[in-house]
Protein backbone atom coordinates (compact mmCIF):
# COMPACT_ATOMS: atom_id res chain seq x y z
CA UNK A 1 0.00 0.00 0.00
CA UNK A 2 2.85 2.67 0.87
CA UNK A 3 4.27 1.40 -2.22
CA UNK A 4 1.20 3.09 -3.97
CA UNK A 5 0.91 5.95 -2.47
CA UNK A 6 5.24 7.02 -3.24
CA UNK A 7 3.82 6.27 -6.57
CA UNK A 8 0.92 8.77 -6.97
CA UNK A 9 2.85 10.90 -4.97
CA UNK A 10 5.41 11.00 -7.72
CA UNK A 11 3.13 11.43 -10.30
CA UNK A 12 1.54 14.28 -8.24
CA UNK A 13 4.85 15.95 -8.44
CA UNK A 14 5.75 15.23 -11.84
CA UNK A 15 2.39 16.36 -13.22
CA UNK A 16 3.01 19.88 -10.86
CA UNK A 17 6.55 20.36 -12.24
CA UNK A 18 5.47 20.41 -15.60
CA UNK A 19 2.55 22.29 -15.35
CA UNK A 20 4.98 24.85 -13.88
CA UNK A 21 7.63 24.40 -16.63
CA UNK A 22 4.52 25.17 -18.78
CA UNK A 23 3.07 28.37 -17.03
CA UNK A 24 6.78 29.44 -17.45
CA UNK A 25 7.46 28.89 -21.22
CA UNK A 26 3.34 30.76 -21.25
CA UNK A 27 5.27 33.24 -19.88
CA UNK A 28 8.08 33.75 -21.51
CA UNK A 29 6.52 33.41 -25.17
CA UNK A 30 4.02 36.31 -24.21
CA UNK A 31 7.13 38.56 -23.57
CA UNK A 32 9.32 37.73 -26.09
CA UNK A 33 10.58 40.43 -28.31
CA UNK A 34 8.91 39.80 -32.00
CA UNK A 35 8.18 43.52 -33.23
CA UNK A 36 5.49 41.98 -36.17
CA UNK A 37 2.71 44.43 -36.46
CA UNK A 38 0.70 40.90 -36.53
CA UNK A 39 1.68 40.11 -32.68
CA UNK A 40 -0.09 41.84 -30.04
CA UNK A 41 1.93 40.46 -27.30
CA UNK A 42 3.85 43.25 -25.42
CA UNK A 43 6.68 43.47 -27.89
CA UNK A 44 4.87 43.08 -30.80
CA UNK A 45 4.24 46.14 -33.04
CA UNK A 46 -0.05 45.85 -33.75
CA UNK A 47 -0.66 49.37 -31.64
CA UNK A 48 1.45 51.20 -33.95
CA UNK A 49 0.78 49.64 -37.05
CA UNK A 50 -3.16 49.72 -36.63
CA UNK A 51 -2.56 53.60 -35.98
CA UNK A 52 -1.42 54.85 -38.79
CA UNK A 53 -5.23 55.01 -40.84
CA UNK A 54 -5.95 57.61 -37.96
CA UNK A 55 -3.04 59.98 -38.67
CA UNK A 56 -2.62 59.30 -42.53
CA UNK A 57 -6.48 59.25 -43.65
CA UNK A 58 -7.05 57.89 -47.63
CA UNK A 59 -3.50 56.27 -47.84
CA UNK A 60 -2.72 53.24 -49.17
CA UNK A 61 -0.73 50.84 -46.95
CA UNK A 62 1.22 47.75 -48.18
CA UNK A 63 2.85 45.41 -45.73
CA UNK A 64 6.24 44.28 -46.87
CA UNK A 65 7.36 40.66 -45.81
CA UNK A 66 10.71 39.63 -43.86
CA UNK A 67 12.12 38.99 -47.32
CA UNK A 68 11.93 41.64 -48.97
CA UNK A 69 15.13 43.35 -50.78
CA UNK A 70 15.44 46.97 -50.82
CA UNK A 71 16.85 46.85 -54.28
CA UNK A 72 13.44 45.76 -55.41
CA UNK A 73 11.97 49.17 -53.72
CA UNK A 74 12.28 50.93 -57.43
CA UNK A 75 10.18 47.92 -58.78
CA UNK A 76 7.60 47.19 -56.24
CA UNK A 77 3.78 47.87 -56.84
CA UNK A 78 3.88 51.55 -54.99
CA UNK A 79 5.62 52.78 -58.05
CA UNK A 80 2.03 52.54 -59.93
CA UNK A 81 0.86 55.14 -57.42
CA UNK A 82 1.08 59.04 -57.44
CA UNK A 83 2.30 61.23 -54.69
CA UNK A 84 4.48 61.26 -51.48
CA UNK A 85 5.60 57.99 -50.56
CA UNK A 86 6.41 56.53 -46.80
CA UNK A 87 8.63 53.46 -45.55
CA UNK A 88 8.67 52.12 -42.14
CA UNK A 89 11.50 49.95 -41.50
CA UNK A 90 10.93 48.54 -38.17
CA UNK A 91 13.38 45.86 -35.90
CA UNK A 92 16.63 45.44 -34.72
CA UNK A 93 19.64 45.19 -36.74
CA UNK A 94 19.80 47.06 -39.90
CA UNK A 95 22.21 45.67 -42.70
CA UNK A 96 22.19 46.84 -46.42
CA UNK A 97 23.75 45.84 -49.28
CA UNK A 98 25.40 48.74 -51.24
CA UNK A 99 22.90 48.16 -53.99
CA UNK A 100 19.83 48.18 -51.60
CA UNK A 101 21.78 51.43 -49.94
CA UNK A 102 21.74 53.11 -53.67
CA UNK A 103 18.02 52.27 -54.09
CA UNK A 104 17.07 53.86 -51.18
CA UNK A 105 18.99 56.82 -51.36
CA UNK A 106 17.55 57.34 -54.60
CA UNK A 107 13.81 56.54 -53.35
CA UNK A 108 14.29 59.51 -50.75
CA UNK A 109 15.68 61.89 -53.41
CA UNK A 110 12.78 61.48 -55.72
CA UNK A 111 10.71 63.03 -52.90
CA UNK A 112 9.60 60.19 -50.75
CA UNK A 113 10.04 59.97 -46.46
CA UNK A 114 11.91 56.73 -45.00
CA UNK A 115 11.23 56.28 -41.59
CA UNK A 116 14.32 54.34 -39.95
CA UNK A 117 13.97 52.12 -36.27
CA UNK A 118 17.12 50.43 -35.63
CA UNK A 119 19.15 49.21 -32.79
CA UNK A 120 21.55 48.83 -34.59
CA UNK A 121 22.48 50.41 -37.59
CA UNK A 122 24.93 49.57 -40.55
CA UNK A 123 28.26 50.95 -40.85
CA UNK A 124 28.10 51.93 -44.34
CA UNK A 125 25.22 54.20 -43.55
CA UNK A 126 26.62 55.21 -40.51
CA UNK A 127 29.66 56.56 -42.00
CA UNK A 128 27.67 58.15 -45.18
CA UNK A 129 25.38 60.61 -42.42
CA UNK A 130 28.37 60.71 -39.73
CA UNK A 131 26.04 59.36 -37.21
CA UNK A 132 26.85 56.66 -35.47
CA UNK A 133 24.88 54.81 -32.41
CA UNK A 134 25.56 53.38 -29.46
CA UNK A 135 25.04 49.34 -28.65
CA UNK A 136 21.93 47.76 -29.26
CA UNK A 137 20.07 47.38 -25.64
CA UNK A 138 18.00 44.55 -26.96
CA UNK A 139 20.79 42.01 -26.92
CA UNK A 140 18.99 39.35 -24.55
CA UNK A 141 17.52 35.68 -24.43
CA UNK A 142 14.72 35.55 -26.45
CA UNK A 143 12.64 33.94 -23.32
CA UNK A 144 13.94 36.37 -20.45
CA UNK A 145 11.43 38.80 -19.51
CA UNK A 146 13.61 42.13 -18.51
CA UNK A 147 12.04 44.75 -16.83
CA UNK A 148 14.54 48.35 -16.92
CA UNK A 149 13.62 51.64 -15.46
CA UNK A 150 13.18 54.11 -18.69
CA UNK A 151 10.26 56.36 -16.50
CA UNK A 152 10.69 59.90 -18.69
CA UNK A 153 13.71 58.74 -20.44
CA UNK A 154 12.52 59.99 -24.08
CA UNK A 155 11.39 63.16 -25.55
CA UNK A 156 10.44 65.09 -28.51
CA UNK A 157 11.77 68.35 -29.53
CA UNK A 158 8.14 69.82 -30.35
CA UNK A 159 7.78 69.62 -26.77
CA UNK A 160 10.29 69.26 -24.64
CA UNK A 161 8.65 69.77 -21.23
CA UNK A 162 7.06 66.24 -21.42
CA UNK A 163 9.00 62.79 -21.05
CA UNK A 164 8.12 59.53 -22.03
CA UNK A 165 8.97 56.36 -21.05
CA UNK A 166 7.79 53.27 -19.46
CA UNK A 167 8.79 50.21 -17.09
CA UNK A 168 10.32 47.47 -19.78
CA UNK A 169 13.09 46.91 -21.90
CA UNK A 170 15.98 49.64 -22.43
CA UNK A 171 15.30 52.19 -24.88
CA UNK A 172 18.16 54.57 -24.09
CA UNK A 173 20.20 54.13 -27.19
CA UNK A 174 21.35 57.43 -28.73
CA UNK A 175 23.36 58.42 -31.44
CA UNK A 176 26.60 60.38 -31.84
CA UNK A 177 27.08 63.31 -34.09
CA UNK A 178 29.95 65.24 -33.58
CA UNK A 179 33.54 64.55 -34.76
CA UNK A 180 33.91 61.53 -31.92
CA UNK A 181 31.11 59.60 -32.82
CA UNK A 182 32.41 56.22 -33.62
CA UNK A 183 34.82 56.39 -30.66
CA UNK A 184 32.01 57.40 -28.64
CA UNK A 185 29.66 55.15 -30.26
CA UNK A 186 31.71 51.97 -28.54
CA UNK A 187 33.38 51.51 -32.17
CA UNK A 188 37.12 49.92 -31.45
CA UNK A 189 39.72 51.45 -34.52
CA UNK A 190 41.17 48.83 -36.44
CA UNK A 191 44.28 48.77 -38.32
CA UNK A 192 42.23 49.16 -41.31
CA UNK A 193 40.20 52.08 -39.78
CA UNK A 194 43.50 53.88 -39.16
CA UNK A 195 45.08 53.20 -42.69
CA UNK A 196 41.79 54.58 -44.62
CA UNK A 197 41.18 57.30 -42.38
CA UNK A 198 44.79 58.63 -43.09
CA UNK A 199 43.71 58.20 -47.25
CA UNK A 200 40.71 59.87 -46.48
CA UNK A 201 42.59 62.68 -44.26
CA UNK A 202 44.82 63.20 -47.18
CA UNK A 203 42.06 63.33 -49.91
CA UNK A 204 40.53 66.23 -47.91
CA UNK A 205 43.55 67.89 -47.85
CA UNK A 206 44.13 67.76 -51.13
CA UNK A 207 40.64 68.58 -52.13
CA UNK A 208 40.86 71.83 -49.49
CA UNK A 209 43.97 72.81 -51.30
CA UNK A 210 43.04 72.71 -54.95
CA UNK A 211 39.14 74.25 -54.50
CA UNK A 212 40.09 76.18 -51.28
CA UNK A 213 37.06 75.95 -49.76
CA UNK A 214 35.24 73.89 -47.09
CA UNK A 215 31.62 72.42 -46.18
CA UNK A 216 30.72 73.29 -42.27
CA UNK A 217 30.49 69.55 -40.79
CA UNK A 218 27.29 70.85 -38.66
CA UNK A 219 24.68 71.38 -41.26
CA UNK A 220 25.37 69.50 -44.05
CA UNK A 221 24.35 72.13 -46.41
CA UNK A 222 24.32 71.69 -49.66
CA UNK A 223 25.01 74.74 -52.00
CA UNK A 224 23.34 74.14 -54.53
CA UNK A 225 19.76 73.23 -52.91
CA UNK A 226 18.29 75.94 -54.57
CA UNK A 227 19.60 75.73 -57.94
CA UNK A 228 16.86 77.06 -60.08
CA UNK A 229 17.79 74.51 -63.09
CA UNK A 230 16.10 71.89 -61.32
CA UNK A 231 16.41 68.89 -59.17
CA UNK A 232 18.81 66.42 -60.24
CA UNK A 233 18.90 63.16 -58.49
CA UNK A 234 21.65 61.61 -59.76
CA UNK A 235 24.06 64.76 -58.85
CA UNK A 236 22.59 65.52 -55.32
CA UNK A 237 24.81 64.82 -52.22
CA UNK A 238 24.01 62.00 -50.29
CA UNK A 239 22.79 64.33 -47.41
CA UNK A 240 21.91 68.19 -47.03
CA UNK A 241 20.54 69.36 -43.45
CA UNK A 242 20.72 67.53 -40.05
CA UNK A 243 17.65 67.80 -37.85
CA UNK A 244 17.35 66.72 -34.63
CA UNK A 245 14.02 65.72 -33.56
CA UNK A 246 14.21 64.13 -30.11
CA UNK A 247 16.35 62.68 -27.33
CA UNK A 248 17.04 60.11 -25.00
CA UNK A 249 18.38 61.84 -21.89
CA UNK A 250 20.32 64.66 -23.03
CA UNK A 251 21.10 63.23 -26.03
CA UNK A 252 19.95 62.66 -29.60
CA UNK A 253 17.88 59.40 -30.51
CA UNK A 254 15.61 60.92 -33.00
CA UNK A 255 16.88 62.49 -36.35
CA UNK A 256 16.59 63.55 -39.92
CA UNK A 257 18.56 64.23 -42.82
CA UNK A 258 17.04 65.96 -46.22
CA UNK A 259 18.22 64.35 -49.29
CA UNK A 260 17.29 65.35 -52.00
CA UNK A 261 13.40 66.13 -52.02
CA UNK A 262 13.15 63.94 -49.22
CA UNK A 263 14.05 62.86 -46.02
CA UNK A 264 15.69 59.95 -44.32
CA UNK A 265 14.05 59.80 -40.66
CA UNK A 266 16.03 57.56 -38.08
CA UNK A 267 15.18 56.53 -34.41
CA UNK A 268 17.49 54.90 -31.78
CA UNK A 269 15.22 52.92 -29.87
CA UNK A 270 12.76 50.98 -31.78
CA UNK A 271 10.49 49.36 -28.78
CA UNK A 272 9.02 52.98 -28.32
CA UNK A 273 6.88 51.21 -31.10
CA UNK A 274 6.07 48.52 -28.83
CA UNK A 275 2.08 47.47 -27.76
CA UNK A 276 3.82 47.35 -23.93
CA UNK A 277 5.48 51.14 -24.52
CA UNK A 278 2.32 52.73 -26.21
CA UNK A 279 -0.29 50.78 -23.55
CA UNK A 280 1.87 53.02 -20.44
CA UNK A 281 1.10 56.56 -19.36
CA UNK A 282 0.69 58.97 -22.36
CA UNK A 283 3.17 57.31 -24.55
CA UNK A 284 0.69 56.92 -27.57
CA UNK A 285 1.08 61.04 -28.05
CA UNK A 286 4.99 60.24 -28.02
CA UNK A 287 3.69 58.15 -30.95
CA UNK A 288 1.95 61.10 -32.34
CA UNK A 289 4.60 63.04 -32.43
CA UNK A 290 6.13 60.92 -34.28
CA UNK A 291 3.79 60.71 -36.79
CA UNK A 292 2.95 64.08 -36.72
CA UNK A 293 6.69 64.99 -38.08
CA UNK A 294 5.82 63.70 -40.96
CA UNK A 295 4.78 65.08 -44.38
CA UNK A 296 0.94 64.99 -44.42
CA UNK A 297 0.71 64.95 -47.71
CA UNK A 298 1.33 61.09 -48.35
CA UNK A 299 -0.51 58.65 -49.62
CA UNK A 300 1.18 55.34 -49.94
CA UNK A 301 2.62 53.70 -46.80
CA UNK A 302 5.14 50.49 -47.02
CA UNK A 303 4.98 48.91 -43.83
CA UNK A 304 8.76 46.83 -43.01
CA UNK A 305 9.31 44.97 -40.12
CA UNK A 306 12.57 43.46 -40.68
CA UNK A 307 13.32 41.93 -37.45
CA UNK A 308 16.72 41.55 -37.83
CA UNK A 309 17.64 41.93 -41.37
CA UNK A 310 21.08 41.18 -43.84
CA UNK A 311 22.43 43.38 -46.11
CA UNK A 312 23.50 40.68 -49.26
CA UNK A 313 20.44 39.00 -50.85
CA UNK A 314 21.50 35.07 -51.96
CA UNK A 315 21.87 36.78 -55.16
CA UNK A 316 25.28 34.74 -57.16
CA UNK A 317 26.92 38.52 -57.68
CA UNK A 318 27.10 38.96 -53.96
CA UNK A 319 29.96 36.47 -54.43
CA UNK A 320 31.82 38.70 -56.42
CA UNK A 321 31.51 41.62 -55.06
CA UNK A 322 33.94 41.76 -52.08
CA UNK A 323 37.84 41.08 -53.61
CA UNK A 324 38.59 38.10 -51.02
CA UNK A 325 35.44 36.16 -51.97
CA UNK A 326 35.85 36.61 -55.84
CA UNK A 327 39.77 35.69 -55.53
CA UNK A 328 38.29 32.33 -53.70
CA UNK A 329 35.93 31.73 -56.43
CA UNK A 330 38.60 32.55 -59.42
CA UNK A 331 40.47 29.95 -57.59
CA UNK A 332 38.37 27.12 -57.24
CA UNK A 333 37.30 27.92 -61.02
CA UNK A 334 40.82 27.76 -62.04
CA UNK A 335 41.49 24.85 -60.00
CA UNK A 336 38.58 22.99 -61.37
CA UNK A 337 39.72 23.62 -65.08
CA UNK A 338 43.15 22.04 -64.16
CA UNK A 339 41.78 18.55 -63.01
CA UNK A 340 39.84 18.52 -65.75
CA UNK A 341 42.69 18.77 -68.05
CA UNK A 342 45.68 17.06 -66.62
CA UNK A 343 43.01 14.49 -64.23
CA UNK A 344 41.06 13.57 -67.52
CA UNK A 345 43.80 11.59 -69.10
CA UNK A 346 44.74 8.40 -69.20
CA UNK A 347 47.22 7.40 -66.83
CA UNK A 348 47.13 3.53 -68.17
CA UNK A 349 48.31 2.28 -71.74
CA UNK A 350 45.23 0.53 -72.74
CA UNK A 351 45.23 -3.37 -72.13
CA UNK A 352 45.38 -5.07 -75.45
CA UNK A 353 42.63 -7.50 -76.20
CA UNK A 354 43.61 -11.43 -75.61
CA UNK A 355 41.98 -14.20 -77.62
CA UNK A 356 40.80 -16.59 -75.68
CA UNK A 357 42.08 -20.47 -76.37
CA UNK A 358 39.55 -22.20 -78.66
CA UNK A 359 38.12 -25.16 -77.25
CA UNK A 360 39.79 -27.20 -80.16
CA UNK A 361 39.88 -30.82 -79.62
CA UNK A 362 43.46 -31.01 -81.37
CA UNK A 363 44.40 -28.21 -78.90
CA UNK A 364 43.13 -29.99 -75.99
CA UNK A 365 44.57 -33.33 -76.71
CA UNK A 366 47.83 -31.12 -77.32
CA UNK A 367 47.69 -29.83 -73.71
CA UNK A 368 46.92 -32.94 -72.56
CA UNK A 369 49.87 -34.23 -74.19
CA UNK A 370 52.21 -32.21 -72.57
CA UNK A 371 51.22 -32.77 -69.02
CA UNK A 372 51.79 -37.05 -70.06
CA UNK A 373 54.85 -35.83 -71.76
CA UNK A 374 55.78 -33.83 -68.37
CA UNK A 375 55.65 -36.97 -66.19
CA UNK A 376 57.08 -39.11 -68.71
CA UNK A 377 54.21 -41.64 -68.93
CA UNK A 378 55.30 -42.10 -72.87
CA UNK A 379 52.86 -45.31 -73.15
CA UNK A 380 49.95 -43.41 -72.08
CA UNK A 381 50.77 -40.72 -74.28
CA UNK A 382 51.36 -42.43 -77.25
CA UNK A 383 48.31 -44.49 -76.98
CA UNK A 384 46.18 -41.29 -76.86
CA UNK A 385 47.72 -39.47 -79.25
CA UNK A 386 46.92 -42.71 -81.68
CA UNK A 387 43.20 -42.87 -80.47
CA UNK A 388 42.87 -39.33 -81.08
CA UNK A 389 44.17 -40.04 -84.49
CA UNK A 390 41.71 -42.72 -85.36
CA UNK A 391 39.01 -40.35 -83.67
CA UNK A 392 40.46 -37.55 -86.53
CA UNK A 393 40.64 -40.17 -89.17
CA UNK A 394 36.82 -41.05 -89.19
CA UNK A 395 35.31 -37.75 -88.69
CA UNK A 396 37.35 -35.89 -91.64
CA UNK A 397 37.60 -38.87 -93.91
CA UNK A 398 35.10 -41.46 -92.72
CA UNK A 399 37.18 -44.50 -93.23
CA UNK A 400 36.51 -47.38 -90.89
CA UNK A 401 39.56 -47.67 -88.17
CA UNK A 402 38.53 -50.79 -86.86
CA UNK A 403 40.73 -52.74 -88.92
CA UNK A 404 44.51 -50.79 -89.65
CA UNK A 405 45.32 -53.36 -92.71
CA UNK A 406 45.80 -52.81 -96.22
CA UNK A 407 42.58 -51.87 -97.14
CA UNK A 408 42.68 -48.95 -94.26
CA UNK A 409 46.29 -47.83 -95.73
CA UNK A 410 44.93 -47.98 -99.01
CA UNK A 411 41.87 -45.20 -98.24
CA UNK A 412 44.09 -43.18 -95.97
CA UNK A 413 46.62 -42.74 -98.60
CA UNK A 414 43.77 -41.91 -101.33
CA UNK A 415 41.69 -39.37 -99.13
CA UNK A 416 44.70 -37.88 -97.46
CA UNK A 417 47.13 -37.37 -100.66
CA UNK A 418 50.44 -38.28 -98.15
CA UNK A 419 52.59 -40.47 -99.56
CA UNK A 420 52.11 -43.97 -98.86
CA UNK A 421 55.09 -44.92 -97.24
CA UNK A 422 54.18 -42.36 -94.60
CA UNK A 423 50.95 -43.30 -94.11
CA UNK A 424 52.33 -47.36 -93.86
CA UNK A 425 55.03 -46.29 -91.05
CA UNK A 426 52.38 -44.40 -89.11
CA UNK A 427 50.18 -46.87 -89.24
CA UNK A 428 52.77 -49.28 -88.06
CA UNK A 429 53.53 -47.15 -85.49
CA UNK A 430 50.00 -46.81 -83.86
CA UNK A 431 49.92 -50.78 -84.07
CA UNK A 432 53.02 -51.37 -82.31
CA UNK A 433 51.44 -48.60 -79.71
CA UNK A 434 47.98 -50.72 -79.38
CA UNK A 435 50.10 -54.38 -78.90
CA UNK A 436 52.90 -52.60 -76.57
CA UNK A 437 55.27 -54.42 -79.27
CA UNK A 438 57.73 -51.70 -78.76
CA UNK A 439 59.20 -49.55 -76.20
CA UNK A 440 58.51 -45.99 -76.10
CA UNK A 441 61.53 -43.91 -75.60
CA UNK A 442 61.54 -39.81 -76.37
CA UNK A 443 62.96 -40.55 -79.76
CA UNK A 444 59.25 -43.01 -80.65
CA UNK A 445 57.14 -40.29 -79.48
CA UNK A 446 58.95 -37.76 -80.93
CA UNK A 447 58.59 -39.12 -84.49
CA UNK A 448 55.21 -40.50 -84.02
CA UNK A 449 53.94 -36.98 -83.01
CA UNK A 450 55.45 -35.56 -86.21
CA UNK A 451 54.15 -37.98 -88.36
CA UNK A 452 50.82 -37.44 -87.21
CA UNK A 453 51.05 -33.74 -87.36
CA UNK A 454 52.14 -33.93 -91.33
CA UNK A 455 48.37 -35.28 -91.69
CA UNK A 456 46.80 -32.23 -89.31
CA UNK A 457 48.71 -29.85 -91.48
CA UNK A 458 46.64 -29.99 -94.85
Amino acid sequence: MRVKQVYILLLFLLFASGCGLDESMREAEKWRLSLSEKDKKPYGTWLARQSLPYYFKGAVFTDYNSGFRLSNLSTSKGKYYTGRKLLVLHGLDFKISDEEWETLQRFIKEGNEVLLFCSRIDEKVSKDLDCYKSQGEEEDPMFKYIRVSNKGRVSLVSDTNTKYGYEGRSIKSVFYLDSNARAKAGHVPTLADTIFASIDSTNKQSTTENNDTSIPTENYQNSNADDSNGYDAESEPTYTIRDILGYSGDMPNFVRYTMGKGHLTIHAAPLVLSNYFLMQDNNVCYLTGIWQSLSDDITNIYWDSYYKRSGESSQPGVLWRFPATRLAVILAIFAMLMYILFEGKRKQREIPVIAALKNESVSFVETVGRLYFNKGNHNNLAEKMSTQFLEWVRLNYFINTNLLDENFIHQLTIKSGKPESTVRGLVEMITDVKKSATKIDDAYLYQLYNTIQLFYKK
